[in-house]
């Protein structure tokens, strides 16, 4: 059998390529690596992508109530400029809510819809290699090994969806280009308290910055639990300290607003911590003949932005359509699916657009902090606005 499509990862970016594939009625294999996976920082997304959300999710109208991995947010807390709290509600917004996102249940619900689109699901299976094929029946023949052993499946189209490893790039020889060294240090706590507070709040300090919110209970328990996430650059010794849970105390002991909030609802810290990349990183290319990076293989962005999971759903749609468009086309010109496939091209300069972008916008909400210049952390971070604004003129 020759699939039309082989995708390497199946968190949101993979799963969403599938089901746009699949939905197309092509030929589908979506791979992941782990039978089971058990850890999953989560992630709030503002009103703009609950539409985007239930597209992927079939619909659901309320999708809180259709899947207990996901819960209506009521807005921002920041304190960033200074000590002050401000707020943006989302009350007035379309929607009336934004969303926070357990990972663990919401990626899973995504899977199960990719299947039931059509989508060949493969569990426990990693990617080893990809050859070039040129009987002309199929461009690529992949290597996936499992516990089983070896198997190998014959594909017209790769799409690399392995998150920030872009382990299917690297090993087509593609560069990374990281950006800077955050790392995000996640602890989640628990209380026996009902916690009512809908808000994300994120909390500018001396050496990185904080996020929280109130996680989508899974059963029906009483209580709450809540996610706390350290942001700092990995070399810096506040992020030595995070990696701890007495340094992760301590500087939690710090933060003006969080530390109070959790010991007002009594909360305790809940296992382990946990460590994630959260660094700005992109490909120098985005594709190739007949293969293209989506979601954070592509490019991964700061979680400041908050563009995680809603730019994984958007990319997936955007690769989705442009491949089955790429793979239907009757007369694909000689560069095949390659450089000068005018559907692939589209995904390209969007990738490119979205890039230029983001570093703008990352830089104008950082550059808006004044406190703490005498900061690596904060000194590095004016250096990167100055720089991309030097690189604009430039342009």
């Amino acid at each position: 059998m020759v699939w039309d499509v082989v995708i390497v990862g199946s968190g949101p970016a993979g799963s969403a390529t599938a089901i746009t594939l699949a939905r197309f009625g092509q030929r589908v294999l979506l791979v992941e690596k782990r039978d089971t996976i058990a850890f999953k920082l989560g992630e709030s997304l503002p009103p703009a992508s609950v539409g985007l959300v239930k597209h992927f999710l079939q619909g659901a109208e309320s999708s809180e109530h259709h899947h207990p991995g996901l819960f209506s947010t009521a807005g921002n807390v920041s304190v960033w400029t200074s000590e002050q709290a401000d707020i943006a509600d989302f009350f007035f917004r379309p929607t009336g809510h934004g969303l926070c996102i357990d990972r663990l249940a919401f990626d899973e619900a995504l899977r199960a819809n990719a299947v039931a689109a059509g989508a060949t699901l493969l569990r426990g299976s990693s990617f080893q290699s990809c050859t070039r094929m040129t009987d002309g029946a199929c461009n690529w023949q992949v290597t996936l090994s499992s516990n089983a052993g070896i198997r190998q499946e014959r594909a017209r189209y790769l799409v690399d969806c392995s998150g920030r490893q872009a382990g299917l790039a690297r090993m087509l020889g593609v560069p990374v280009d990281h950006e800077d060294r955050l790392f995000a240090y996640a602890q989640w706590f628990s209380s026996a308290d009902d916690d009512e507070d809908g808000y994300t709040r994120i909390e500018a300090a001396p050496d990185g910055w904080w996020y929280s919110n109130r996680l989508p209970k899974i059963d029906t328990a009483h209580g709450s639990e809540r996610l706390v996430v350290f942001h700092s650059d990995k070399d810096l010794l506040a992020a030595k300290l995070a990696a701890s849970p007495q340094g992760f105390d301590q500087l939690l002991a710090g933060s003006r607003h969080i530390a109070p909030l959790l010991e007002d609802k009594g909360y305790r810290p809940s296992g382990g911590l946990r460590g994630a990349p959260a660094n700005t990183q992109r490909l120098r290319d985005f594709y190739g003949d007949a293969w293209m990076a989506v979601g954070d293989a592509a490019q991964a962005y700061d979680p400041l932005s908050s563009q995680g999971i809603d730019k994984a759903l958007k990319d997936a749609s955007l690769a989705g359509h442009m491949i089955h468009y790429a793979l239907a086309d009757d007369q694909p010109n000689e560069a095949g699916f390659g450089r000068g496939n005018r559907y692939i091209q589209q995904y390209d300069q969007r990738q490119r657009q979205q890039w230029q972008t983001y570093l703008t916008q990352r830089d104008a909400y950082y550059g808006m902090q004044p406190r703490w210049s005498d900061r690596s952390f904060w000194q590095r971070r004016r250096q990167s606005v100055n720089a991309t604004a030097a690189n604009a003129l430039a342009l």
